[in-house]
């Protein structure tokens, strides 16, 4: 199993916010998870990714992800940066799109990006059976027959768009979802979680199974719901062989580095093989 990080790439980035560090993106949690057969599956898609999918050379070297047949998207959330760039592959292969039942809705009605998409290109909706009171559910992605893929429901933040739809600011299980994958070749495991906010018993019990975490960088006052150290003590004590942030951030204090704490620092075209 291969992981590629992608974020857009600082060269296609011409513009960013005044103030704004200059290696930051909003553009996190973009990535690409092959088996090795030249089958990928991108999980969320913003738009400066859709363009360097279209554009970046460099891709080229990663067999079958420039150019798919199918084109295979997981989404985590609604969030713009995450969605934004399903329009940009309007013209490209057909979407095999998977989503949990509350995302869908999100992307026919309060971010209608799939009514329009359907203009344009063949989309297959593959629903991710995370809502009520499921939390977890496992689910395969076509022509990736090695790879068991679970959704584990978590906790972030609606995206700012449903605060004026009827539905309000209600939150629903299925709004945001973490993934586990597994290699059932190698066994081993990969954790993924952009946008994660809490690290709860249920993330708690994940991360402690993987080989390879990928998380957002939570924030002060952040934390743990099940009496754990704090978050960053947390990530020193996993297992995991690979501890990647996605979010760019100083080093922590104390004088120690991110490399000194085993914690790597997610960049453009990052690879990370299992």
């Amino acid at each position: 199993m291969k992981i590629v990080i992608l974020r857009g790439g600082s060269s296609l980035r011409r513009r960013r916010a005044p103030g704004s560090p200059a290696g930051s993106t909003r553009e996190r949690g973009v990535m690409a998870i092959g088996n090795g057969s030249g089958r990928w599956v991108l999980v969320n898609m913003s738009p400066g990714v859709a363009h360097q999918l279209d554009s970046d050379l460099r891709l080229d070297s990663h067999l079958g992800l420039p150019e798919p047949e199918v084109r295979a998207v997981v989404l985590t959330d609604a969030q713009v940066d995450h969605v934004g760039g399903l329009l940009s592959l309007r013209d490209g292969a057909p979407i095999d799109l998977y989503a949990t039942p509350a995302v869908f809705e999100q992307l026919t009605t309060a971010l209608p990006v799939l009514p329009v998409l359907q203009h344009y290109c063949s989309v297959h909706w593959r629903v991710v059976p995370v809502a009520g009171d499921r939390r977890v559910a496992a689910f395969r992605v076509e022509g990736m027959p090695s790879l068991q893929f679970t959704a584990v429901a978590t906790q972030s933040p609606l995206p700012p768009h449903l605060a004026s739809t009827a539905r309000g600011e209600s939150p629903q299980v299925g709004d945001s979802i973490a993934l586990a994958v597994q290699d059932l070749a190698t066994g081993q495991r990969v954790f993924c979680a952009p946008g994660l906010s809490q690290i709860g018993s249920t993330e708690f019990e994940w991360m402690r199974e993987a080989d390879c975490l990928l998380l957002d960088n939570l924030l002060p006052g952040d934390g743990a719901a099940v009496g754990t150290p704090p978050w960053l003590a947390l990530l020193r004590d996993m297992p995991a062989r690979h501890k990647v942030l996605f979010a760019d951030t100083p080093d922590p204090d104390g004088g120690t580095t991110w490399a000194e704490d085993g914690i790597a620092l997610a960049y453009d075209g990052m690879e990370i093989e299992l």
